[in-house]
């Protein structure tokens, strides 16, 4: 009965070393992302689409209705501008609502969880501009509105 116990543990210990090995190298090769040493022009930026005239490269507007188009497929580093046409304040920023920490980007300045939020409301004709560098399915939402959602999916150059 004593051998059996041991084996038993044995089996035990063997199969949670194997384990802790294979979610450690799973975890050891997660893509990762070193920023340029100088951003591209238009991360986090907030402007009125009146006075500010810098180039973006995809539209997402926010009407009364949401966004539109909610979900769109881009290539890495492409800025996306969010631009409100409702007739009432948002706060674009990425999911979950309200810490906002699914997009993997974090730096010291942030207001939230991560560096996809406007950290303001924009009014009418106010914008907010991100370019994305980490590739994978990133959702958004209104933070105000937080049931106006979107998914942006972040491919490879």
């Amino acid at each position: 009965m004593e051998q059996k116990s041991l084996w038993t543990v044995g089996g035990i210990l063997l199969c949670a070393a194997v384990g802790g090995i294979l979610i450690w190298h799973h975890l050891s090769q997660s893509p990762s992302y070193t920023p340029p040493a100088q951003e591209p022009p238009g991360k986090g930026v907030v402007g009125n689409v009146k006075l500010n005239k810098d180039s973006y490269d995809t539209l997402i507007t926010y009407t009364d209705s949401g966004f539109t188009p909610s979900d769109i497929t881009i290539a890495q580093g492409t800025r996306v501008r969010f631009l409100n046409n409702s007739a009432q304040e948002i706060w674009p920023a990425s999911g979950i609502h309200p810490t906002h920490t699914l997009y993997p980007e974090k730096e010291s300045g942030d207001c939230l969880g991560s560096s996809f939020d406007s950290c303001t409301t924009l009014a009418k004709g106010e914008f907010y501009d991100f370019t994305f560098y980490y590739v994978g399915a990133w959702p958004y939402h209104d933070h105000l509105h937080a049931y106006q959602t979107g998914t942006i999916t972040v491919t490879a150059k």
